[in-house]
């Protein structure tokens, strides 16, 4: 048997894992694991702790089998390789992943099994390229964009509730990924704790589904973007309070708002146009009208009648000018996020509450108002 080299990472915890004992499963029957399986811990505190590891695992993989047996090493967890961090970017850290890169370079010997999880690693890394070439790469999410995550969120919780023999309709299912999430690990909990609570009848309602599932943190970032939409401040405020302590929610925040206000800049584009009304798109939009959607992101053909219906109120609740205001507003938030040292909170509660504030109309305004009536 020729040497095997596979690398598995991604923010999805739960798929890595079942990626990596697939293929450790390919060479060691479950039996055999107890001898034929060794697994390094790759999650460390400190760069010679990193070091470490990478020794170890070298080590492992160049020891031989009990008997002349396949021995499979799993560097199971390794953040030293996911970039970023302190750990990651001490230099013994570096100097690691860099000795680790050399010695894979020369290949794997014949019955040398090496599988690696990791959360993250970037695709430009020497070490991700090297294993592309010499083995197997699977990435579960850390390098895709939010709309791809919900995009494969969506289409696993699809086979979960079949293999359940759940039904959920529109609004119960979107109700179900807004509170849940898009982990896997989650989804499958909670897909579960939903049979056993609905038994035979297999059909879930939205009650239900509030009734039953956990709220997750992407359930509390929907609450807040539809406060925001919805242009109710003390609501905003209420989600972002309940949100505290969350680690790296502001760069979330700041991508879902973003893809939030173009979504209602599409729409609200439109309903000052008159292809969209509050009832839905107009049956015979002009030929103009079709060319424009069909370019953009949100159309009448990927945004269901219930979302539609559930959008209208916030594409009412600004103008175009100030959604055109807004997104400008989020683009810097989200460098400010990035380059100052200034709270998190602060910096969205501050850009949040500018956005969704009503201008006053100025007296002289409104006396010419009231007079133009007359």
């Amino acid at each position: 048997m020729n040497g095997f080299l596979c690398l598995i990472c991604g923010d999805d915890d739960y798929l890595v894992e079942a990626a990596a004992r697939e293929r450790i499963a390919r060479f060691l029957p479950e039996a055999d694991r107890a001898l034929g399986l060794e697994i390094i811990d790759g999650r460390r505190d400190t760069g010679d702790e990193a070091r470490k590891a990478a020794e170890a695992c070298m080590e492992s993989v160049q020891t031989p089998g009990f008997f002349g047996a396949v021995k499979v090493t799993w560097l199971r967890n390794a953040t030293f390789l996911t970039g970023g961090g302190r750990v990651a970017e001490s230099l013994a850290a570096k100097e690691a992943v860099e000795r680790l890169t050399i010695w894979l370079k020369g290949g794997l010997e014949e019955g040398q099994v090496l599988v690696i999880t990791a959360a993250r690693i970037l695709r430009s890394s020497k070490f991700f390229k090297l294993c592309q070439k010499q083995g197997e790469v699977e990435d579960f999410g850390g390098n895709l964009k939010s709309w791809e995550l919900e995009k494969r969120a969506s289409q696993r919780l699809d086979g979960l509730l079949k293999k359940a023999g759940l039904t959920l309709d529109e609004e119960a299912y979107r109700e179900f990924l807004n509170r849940v999430g898009w982990e896997t690990r989650l989804l499958v909990q909670e897909v579960e704790k939903l049979r056993l609570y609905i038994g035979a009848s297999g059909r879930v309602t939205i009650e239900d589904v509030r009734t039953i599932t956990s709220v997750g943190r992407e359930a509390e970032a929907w609450d807040l973007l539809d406060a925001f939409g919805e242009r109710k401040p003390a609501e905003m405020l209420k989600a972002l309070s309940r949100m505290d302590g969350q680690k790296g929610i502001g760069i979330m925040l700041a991508v879902m708002l973003e893809k939030r206000v173009r979504e209602l800049l599409v729409l609200r584009a439109a309903y000052d146009r008159k292809w969209l009304t509050t009832s839905g798109w107009q049956r015979d939009l002009p030929p103009e009208a079709v060319e424009q959607l069909a370019a953009l992101p949100v159309n009448d053909k990927t945004m269901s009648a219930w979302m539609l219906k559930k959008r209208m109120p916030q594409v009412l609740a600004y103008s175009l000018q100030e959604l055109r205001g807004a997104r400008f507003r989020l683009l810097d938030l989200r460098e400010k996020l990035v380059s100052t040292g200034l709270p998190e909170r602060f910096l969205i509660e501050t850009v949040l509450l500018r956005i969704m504030a009503r201008r006053a109309v100025s007296r002289p305004a409104a006396r010419q108002r009231v007079a133009g009536a007359r």
